[in-house]
């Protein structure tokens, strides 16, 4: 897949900081309410030196995007080349997605502000990533239920319950407090046992 190409990863050259500040920044103002200036003040950089990394704020938008959906694919590629049971890949997507944005929480904040104020070609490229995502996460889940069950659902069903699997992860920016919920893996857990526990229905064997 070519599709991190755009990303300049030479000892990220500060771009990882660039985004970071960025991001929290945009999920506080959100994308609209961010001028380049207040992006330049909060990066410690010119708006000269911010052109250097990005031409203008929907390749800043483009490139938060695409580092974080490719991340969660790289982590996932990698765990789907192990030999796990279903129910230990469906725990590690659960966990990865979870830790990772736990971590970035003002990234995942823009990630799921979308992609509308961006031109065809980067669209492209992020509907691809996601896609993707959902993709791996439908078979992760489609081989848990028939893991479970013994039953092969139809694709329709398998995807309704992967998004609301991601619905339920994605959701953590807009109520966790590290103080309040626990540990990113606490939260992690209790999700995978409200998703296993839920997803085979009367079915489930666990």
């Amino acid at each position: 897949m070519n599709n991190q190409a755009t990303i300049d990863k030479s000892p990220q050259n500060g771009l990882d900081e660039i985004l970071n500040k960025s991001a929290d920044l945009m999920a506080r103002l959100g994308y609209h309410g961010t001028s380049m200036r207040d992006l330049a003040h909060v990066t410690g950089r010119s708006l000269s030196g911010l052109y250097h990394y990005f031409s203008n704020k929907e390749e800043l938008l483009f490139l938060i995007n695409q580092r974080g959906f490719t991340s969660l694919l790289s982590m996932t590629h990698e765990f789907m080349e192990q030999d796990l049971t279903p129910k230990e890949r469906l725990s590690r997507l659960i966990h990865n997605h979870v830790t990772y944005f736990m971590s970035h929480l003002s990234e995942m904040r823009v990630m799921t502000s979308g992609s509308m104020d961006m031109n065809d070609q980067r669209s492209k490229i992020l509907r691809t990533l996601k896609k993707e995502y959902a993709e791996v996460g439908q078979k992760i889940v489609g081989d848990y239920i028939k893991d479970q069950t013994g039953i092969n659902y139809p694709h329709n069903i398998i995807s309704r319950k992967t998004y609301l699997l991601y619905g339920m992860m994605n959701w953590i920016f807009g109520w966790y407090s590290a103080k309040e919920h626990g540990s990113a893996i606490d939260v992690a857990d209790d999700i995978f046992r409200t998703f296993t526990k839920g997803c085979c229905n009367e079915h489930s064997k666990i």
